[in-house]
């Protein structure tokens, strides 16, 4: 995994993650259980995400989306 793919993964991770606690309170009348399985489906769905721009930066010869996905999402300005 190229190093941008890498913070790509952990970017979106985050951003996940931050969502979900700031969401908590919509889960909250959720038994415990169904709440860790919306979390898990979360997480995965953002996983999944992530691998599509993955395998994309892996067919990047000329590394130009190398460059924008790192300008967009894992550089900060």
């Amino acid at each position: 995994m190229s190093p941008t793919a890498r913070a790509l993964h952990e970017h979106f991770e985050e951003v996940c993650r931050t969502e979900l606690h700031r969401l908590r309170r919509k889960t909250a009348s959720l038994p415990p259980a169904a709440r860790a399985e919306v979390d898990a489906i979360s997480v995965e769905v953002t996983r999944a995400i992530a691998a599509r721009f993955e395998a994309a930066l892996d067919q990047d010869d000329g590394g130009d989306l190398d460059r924008v996905v790192s300008r967009l999402f894992v550089c900060n300005p």
